[in-house]
This record gives C-alpha cells, sequence and structure tokens, in this order.
C-alpha cells in the first residue's frame, strides 16, 4: 500500500549507500536572470556556443559573452553582476563558500549584499587579481586588449595583487592597472557614474524593496522576480504561499520551458518565465482552491540548489508513452508539499537533509531503504498537473509547451513512478541547454577573449587552498596563470572545502565573524598596520606590500568597517524605545491627577469608613477641599458619588443617622 512520506517522523530517503561528504554538488549557482541584446553561453560540457537563456543555472567551467550594444546580469544568492557590452567573463569556481570568476575584457558591474564566515568573492583579470573582503558595491574594467584594468570601489574594500605588489582599493577609490609584468597602478578618486552604473543601481534598488524578503530568504538564488509577477497570500494549510499572476488557463509547473543536461546535477529545467528560477529549484507546488501556489517552506540562511523538484512516471504498461510511438514518451509532475526529493546523483546524507529541509517537516533524513515508488503523490492525482512530451522533444531541449499533452488521474494510473530524474542520456543539444535551430542566432566571442592568461590567487580551481602569502613573500605576490577554457567539472570537482584555519579564532567575536571572508587571529590583529600609507593623497610606496598578504590584508580594514555595522545600533536603540515610551504614557495618568490636587489625606480618611459602611451612605455635605478628591479618584468611582450626592434627599431615617455619626467623626478633621 502506498503512504505519504510526510507523515513519516523519521523519514527514510531511497538512494545507494552513503557516500563521502566531499561528493556532494554545489548549493547553490549562478542564474541567467536578465538579457538585452545578444548574450552567449558556453557550457563547460560543450565545445560551441549557443544563445543564452533567462535561468540558465551556470556553474564551474561555464562561459558568457555579451555582445555589442548587450548587457546581462547575474545572481549567486544575493549577489548581483551586472555585465556591459563586450564583456567576457568564465566562471571559475562556484560551491558553497567560493565564487571565483575571470574577466577577460569588458565592464563588470558587482553589488555584494552578504558575506559569510567563509565565503571568498575573487575577480581574476590580466592585470591583478581582486578579492573582496566586504559587503558593498565594485565595479571592474578590463580593456579590449587586456592591457589595462580599472578596480573601482563604491563602497566596501577590495585588496587587489599583481605579479610584484598588492595593495588595498578602499571605499571611493579607483586603481588604474597598466601592464601585466611588473603591473604598476595608480590611486586616485572613483570617477562618475556611467550608464552601466545608473542601471545597476536601479537594478539593485529593485531587489532591495522586494516584498519577497518577509517570506524567503535572500540567499534564494531568483527570489527578487516574485514581487514583479506574482502575489503572497497567507493560507491555514500551507502558510505564506506565492501565486503566479497572468498566467494561461491551462498553465501548470514544469510545462512553460526545455530540459537542459547540466553537470553535475542531470537534467535540469529552464522555465520561459522571467520568474521562473526559485519556483522551480527550491519549494514545492501545491493545487490550492483550483490555482497553483507556489509554498517556499521554511525560511533558511542559504537553501540548496536543486536541479528540479519532480517525478517521473513512466513504465512498460503507462498509455500515454505508449501513444507517442516508437521512442514513447516522458511524464513528470511536481512535488508536493512534504513530499522527499530523492537526488539522482551522488550526494551525502547531509546533502539529501538540507535540500529537502525547507518542505519537509522530519528530524532525521537517512539516504538508506525507501523505494520512492511506493509513495502516493499528491499532484500525481490533480487534474492538468501531469506533463507529457515525446522522448526526441525532452532530450533535445525543445520547447514543452508546443507539443504537450496533459495526463488525466486515471492515465496517470497505468504507469508508475521511476524516480525523480528522467533515465535517458544526455545528447548534444541537451548538453548545450539549447534545441540546434537556434544555433543560428548564436554570436560568438573574438577567438582571442578567453585565451589570455588572467592573475589568480588560486592556480587551479579544483583544488581551493588557503595557504597565507607570506610563504611567497620574498617573490612576487601572485603568479600569473593562463586559463583557456577550464576542463569540465566532475562531482569531485565542486568537493566542499574545509575553512581556513585562521578562521577560527573569528567565530567568538560577533563583531566580525560575519563580514569577513578572512579572519585573523588576536596576535595578528594587534599587529602594527603599516597600510596607513596607502591613502587618496599619500604615495603608494614599495615596502606596503609585504604588509597587505591575505591574512593581514584585510585585517585592519575589516576591523574598521566591520564596527560601525555592529555599532548601528538602530536594531539595539530601537527595541528598547517602545518600553520607556509606554512608561511616560502610563504614569501621567495617576501623577498630574493626584498629585497636584494634594489629595492623598482626605482619600487615606474615607477608607476605613467605605468599608464598614455601604455606599449608599456616603457623606452628603460635601466640602470644596471634598470634590477635589472625587474628581482625582477613577472616573468610575466620581460617577458612584455623584449619584449618591444627588439622592441626597430620599436618604431614610436610618441612614441619616448613620451620617450624622460619619460627619461627628469627620468634625476633628475639619
Amino acid at each position: 500500500m502506498r503512504y505519504l512520506a510526510s507523515t513519516v517522523g523519521a523519514l527514510a530517503l531511497a538512494f545507494t549507500a552513503a557516500v563521502p561528504l566531499h561528493a556532494d554538488p554545489p548549493a547553490r549557482v549562478a542564474r541567467v536572470s536578465y538579457i538585452e541584446g545578444s548574450v552567449s553561453l558556453r557550457p563547460s560540457t560543450a565545445d560551441d556556443w549557443v544563445q543564452a537563456s533567462v535561468n540558465y543555472p551556470m556553474t564551474s567551467g561555464d562561459n558568457i559573452w555579451t555582445d555589442q550594444s548587450s548587457r546581462a546580469e547575474l545572481h549567486v544568492g544575493s549577489t548581483a553582476m551586472q555585465l556591459g557590452p563586450q564583456t567576457a567573463l568564465g566562471v571559475t569556481d562556484l560551491d558553497d563558500t567560493h565564487f571565483q570568476v575571470r574577466i577577460d575584457q569588458g565592464e563588470v558591474e558587482l553589488r555584494v549584499r552578504e558575506l559569510y564566515d567563509d565565503d571568498v568573492v575573487e575577480l581574476d583579470t590580466p592585470n591583478g587579481v581582486v578579492t573582496l573582503s566586504q559587503p558593498g558595491q565594485y565595479r571592474v574594467d578590463v580593456s579590449a586588449d587586456g592591457q589595462t584594468s580599472v578596480v573601482t570601489v563604491r563602497g566596501g574594500l577590495a585588496n587587489v595583487a599583481t605579479t610584484a605588489q598588492s595593495f588595498s582599493v578602499q571605499a571611493g577609490q579607483s586603481a588604474s592597472i597598466n601592464g601585466t609584468d611588473n603591473a604598476t597602478y595608480d590611486l586616485a578618486s572613483a570617477p562618475a557614474y556611467d550608464d552601466l552604473d545608473s542601471w545597476s543601481q536601479a537594478r539593485d534598488r529593485r531587489e532591495d524593496d522586494a516584498v519577497s524578503r518577509q517570506y524567503v530568504s535572500t540567499e534564494m538564488t531568483g527570489y527578487e522576480d516574485l514581487d514583479t509577477y506574482g502575489t503572497w497570500r497567507s493560507t491555514p494549510l500551507y502558510g505564506e504561499v506565492w501565486v503566479p499572476a497572468h498566467v494561461r488557463a491551462d498553465w501548470a509547473p514544469y510545462r512553460y520551458g526545455h530540459w537542459a543536461f547540466v553537470q553535475p546535477w542531470g537534467w535540469t529545467w529552464i522555465d520561459d518565465a522571467p520568474w521562473g528560477f526559485a519556483p522551480f529549484h527550491y519549494g514545492r507546488w501545491a493545487s490550492y482552491g483550483g490555482t497553483w501556489v507556489w509554498v517556499p517552506g521554511v525560511i533558511v540562511e542559504r537553501p540548496v540548489y536543486a536541479p528540479a523538484l519532480v517525478a517521473f512516471v513512466g513504465g512498460p504498461r503507462f498509455s500515454v508513452s505508449l501513444r507517442f510511438g516508437g521512442d514513447g514518451g516522458v511524464a513528470w509532475f511536481p512535488l508536493a508539499p512534504g513530499e522527499v526529493y530523492v537526488p539522482s546523483y551522488r550526494v551525502s546524507d547531509r546533502y539529501a537533509r538540507n535540500v529537502n529541509i525547507t518542505n519537509v517537516h522530519v528530524t532525521n533524513i537517512n539516504v538508506r531503504n525507501v523505494n520512492v515508488t511506493n509513495i502516493q503523490y499528491v499532484n500525481e492525482r490533480v487534474n492538468g498537473g501531469i506533463t507529457a512530451v515525446p522522448r526526441r522533444v525532452f532530450e533535445g531541449a525543445q520547447p514543452i509547451a508546443r507539443v504537450a499533452t496533459v495526463v488525466s488521474p486515471r492515465e496517470a494510473l497505468t504507469g508508475t513512478v521511476v524516480g525523480h530524474t528522467a533515465q535517458i542520456a544526455p545528447t548534444p543539444a541537451s548538453r548545450l541547454g539549447r534545441a540546434p535551430g537556434d544555433a543560428r542566432l548564436t554570436v560568438r566571442p573574438p577567438a582571442v577573449a578567453f585565451m589570455r592568461p588572467v592573475v589568480m590567487r588560486t592556480a587551479d580551481p579544483h583544488v581551493v587552498k588557503r595557504t597565507p602569502a607570506a610563504v611567497v613573500r620574498p617573490e612576487p605576490a601572485r603568479v600569473p596563470v593562463t586559463v583557456s577554457r577550464p576542463a569540465a567539472p566532475s562531482n569531485e570537482s565542486h568537493a566542499l572545502r574545509p575553512a581556513p584555519v585562521t578562521a577560527r579564532p573569528v567565530q567568538s567575536e560577533p563583531a566580525v565573524a560575519r563580514p569577513g571572508i578572512i579572519a585573523v587571529t588576536p596576535q595578528q590583529r594587534n599587529k602594527q598596520d603599516t597600510r596607513a600609507a596607502v591613502e587618496p593623497h599619500a604615495p603608494v610606496a614599495t615596502p606596503v606590500r609585504p604588509e597587505v598578504m591575505r591574512p593581514r590584508a584585510v585585517e585592519q580594514p575589516r576591523s574598521e568597517v566591520v564596527r560601525p555595522p555592529v555599532a548601528a545600533a538602530p536594531t539595539r536603540v530601537a527595541r528598547p524605545e517602545p518600553a520607556p515610551s509606554a512608561r511616560e504614557i502610563a504614569q501621567p495618568r495617576v501623577a498630574h491627577e493626584a498629585q497636584p490636587r494634594e489629595v492623598q489625606e482626605p482619600r487615606v480618611v474615607q477608607r476605613p469608613r467605605v468599608v464598614q459602611e455601604p455606599r449608599a451612605v456616603q457623606p452628603r455635605e460635601v466640602q470644596p477641599r471634598e470634590v477635589q478628591s472625587r474628581e482625582a479618584q477613577p472616573p468610575h468611582e466620581v460617577q458612584s458619588r455623584a449619584v449618591q450626592s444627588h439622592e441626597r434627599v430620599s436618604t431614610p431615617k436610618q441612614d441619616r443617622a448613620k451620617d450624622v455619626r460619619r460627619r461627628t467623626a469627620d468634625q476633628p478633621a475639619h
């Protein structure tokens, strides 16, 4: 009997034996989020260029080219990168902590919103390597001949290393690096904004003002487009959900787009919609009230990317597959909240847990002994939820919606769930990510664009080491490395690398725990900072170079710039403010009514009498001073005594006798 995976407390996932952690693929990718003009892409597993498409996931070894009068935008979590015209950029290394790119020529604007303890953002150029030490706004321009690079820092801190020397570029500065061997540099003020800067700032403001930041993590790649193309709703069953706007009546998830084979994940969904990234690589889809809604799940700091969160249907008796003839067909449907995604690529138990943790509420995920074909999937029984196409369309990276067949729940019963990926071998077209018919529209870059040697901090992107630069102090600070085109990455090439040893002390110091990427020990922090001589108005001397090796180059600037945000007491000061304001409002109600009128003495005298006699027999003779005390009392007491004074004429004799005694007792007080 089938069962629903979400009802199990301790869930086990169907997969092979556990594999080492180093085999896990990256948890994040670089999304092509915007294209204008002619933009071309060359995946790491392909030998030719293809027209780039929005929502393609770039990873290590992929290259992108923007032609004349063209521009593009990439997103890696909350980090945005805008490319100007005639820009050649390659992703050298992209994993959970490293984002390393090479810029052979062109203009690149970079907005870094967050840097975690072990994060490294590195920009390699033919003239020097640029390492970003703090969140901020950066720009790198490389001339067409590769002889000059300009590094501009609008906000943050950048460390630059050439083959001969190292230096820092602070906020409001711009460094011009000339030459490749024994390059020289000049520091100046940052130039005025141009068209690329203005466009980049407009894109950044849109992301900063996104309402979706309240519902998902800012490190979820693609969240920035949700506000423009949909709305958020609150449901009693799924909590906060996102509903796409202006979709077709027959629209369903994973129907309008195409499939591509992207290493190391395998078959990957590329959606046609401009918002179609986050909802198809994170979270789950549900049919709620006849409408498809996206359920992002719980918010985690860094959600794990998945190629496609679907289940495939097939089998020898699947009627829809038989309908397509000789080669058969391929059918799939989106996973619902609570249903487990089992990767088809080799992963560890930890990875399998993290890729499911946002939408599967379990305490233990074990990659061991559960058959995914024995699960009763919710969306398999939803009308219009299953999409099927001929095999040739699927493996040829062709648009799905043109030939898609909607499978009814009754037809789905003739098949069975065969897994969470298609058991189909990739073709050259699927590795390119586009159908061959689109190749004629591709604009290829100049042959020399991606053939220049660039200066790298790490020569081999597949073996990233965290050794300090002090070991090369007698020699040039950096060594140029020629990378014509990185080799295709394997699973092992995306290994998770341990944090540097020097980063451990940082965790005990909240002031520098998150913003920095290279931590320093207390002994290093106490050393004198000789980089103070590098100022906009002061000449930069060669002796400064030894002191900007990697562990110490960011030592003082990090502490200087990090402290202001930590002391950014807007959050600390804002929290206590409501409490004092509430007390200031509450106190005048007692102090300003009781104390100025000095009515404490009458109130003290009256309390024993009120306890001994009923309130109905309050004194009838009101002295001016007693009237003031009544006004000082709470409103309900004043109203009660006013009524008693009004009924004084009709007071019985028995009450008047009591009243005489009370007045006699009051006489000494007068």
